[in-house]
């Protein structure tokens, strides 16, 4: 049985994504496989590459030459890949050895980008660094159209959902000394999540028994973008209503999940959306864009509403539609929580991936 080398971004892992890979890895491991996990978080080698014009080529050669003892099945973040190029040019080419890349977005191409040159230039990169691969695995019918649109074949492409983690996700019986009502979002910190348009149309409901639950972990955030977020909460009056929390403090957004009413997702684009199965099995009504992949998880006016992205008056009526009609936030987090009961299960992941590579021994 060939080794597997894992190439992962933070370990312990801090994004969706990242637990994804990371849980990949773990099974192997715990099936009795030859398995190495390389982290190339924040690796000073992977540092080299902001050395302008000369960067990512000396990247390129210092990865390929560290890393060319190793042989097997090589499984790697995408994010990476464009690290990795020479590398899995010289182990598939030259050793034969087999790659699997991992897809969870395709960072700047986006097929309804209107500026021909920048969706261009960013699909020609991504369509670069994925055609060394043997198979690459993504997780929505949506991330796959995307990397078919760059001219990669139907048939290198397969789709293995994520799992919820039960175990993990703890359902805490609610706090019976809450006053009032919340409204949460699990999201980073980022501009990509159109968490500045949430805190808007926050501020013009006219329910004051409701607040408003922010959860972004720290380390995946921009700092910038959080200091905009807090000023505007200032600027709009409501920072008596508004609080921030701290993704990495898993205990707590357990008790955010269990305590919340509605849950809100004002993504710009979502390739998957792990916290959207996640509110979902908490019984939550959810409220998120009709963007990307987020359709084929919420269905309109069945277990959540979908409301266009970067408009914070569409986003404040749905809301407010669910604030007024207790009954059909009822059903519709029974609805959603009825959904993922049947579906989602990280041992259907665990078992498709596994086939893969027994396929490519």
């Amino acid at each position: 049985m060939n080794q597997v080398v894992f190439f992962l971004g933070a370990v312990p892992p801090q994004t969706g994504g990242e637990f994804y890979n990371y849980n990949l890895y773990k099974y192997l491991c715990n099936e009795g496989f030859d398995v190495a996990c390389i982290s190339l978080h924040k690796k000073l080698i992977v540092r080299l590459s902001l050395i302008p014009l000369i960067g990512y080529l000396l990247t390129s050669i210092v990865l390929a030459l560290r890393f060319y003892r190793y042989q097997g099945i090589f499984v790697e973040d995408h994010y990476f890949s464009q690290y990795l190029l020479l590398h899995n040019l010289v182990q598939r080419v030259f050793r034969g050895q087999k790659i699997i890349i991992l897809v969870h977005s395709l960072e700047g191409y986006d097929t309804s980008d209107k500026f021909f040159l920048r969706r261009w230039i960013n699909g020609f990169k991504h369509k670069l660094v994925l055609s060394v691969a043997d198979i690459i695995v993504t997780n929505s019918e949506y991330s796959k159209d995307e990397i078919v649109s760059l001219g990669i074949s139907h048939a290198s492409i397969q789709i293995l959902l994520p799992g919820i983690d039960r175990k993990t996700l703890q359902i805490v019986p609610q706090n019976q000394s809450k006053e009032g009502h919340q409204i949460l979002c699990v999201a980073n910190y980022l501009p990509i999540k159109g968490l500045t348009y949430l805190i808007e149309a926050f501020s013009l409901l006219n329910h004051k028994d409701f607040t408003l639950h922010l959860v972004g972990n720290p380390k995946k955030s921009s700092p910038a973008y959080y200091s905009q977020m807090q000023n505007l909460v200032r600027k709009l009056n409501v920072n008596k209503d508004v609080f921030f929390h701290d993704g990495s403090d898993q205990e707590n957004v357990y008790r955010l999940y269990s305590d919340a009413d509605i849950f809100v997702l004002p993504t710009l684009k979502e390739t998957f959306g792990i916290v959207l199965i996640e509110a979902m099995h908490y019984g939550l009504p959810i409220i998120t864009t009709n963007v990307a992949a987020v359709p084929e998880l919420i269905a309109d006016n069945e277990n959540g509403l979908l409301v266009p992205p970067v408009n914070s008056l569409a986003l404040a009526a749905a809301i407010s539609k669910l604030i007024d009609n207790p009954e059909l936030r009822k059903k519709m987090g029974s609805m959603g929580k009825q959904r993922v009961a049947n579906s989602y299960y990280w041992e259907q992941t665990y078992s498709q991936f596994l086939s893969l590579v027994k396929s490519m021994n």
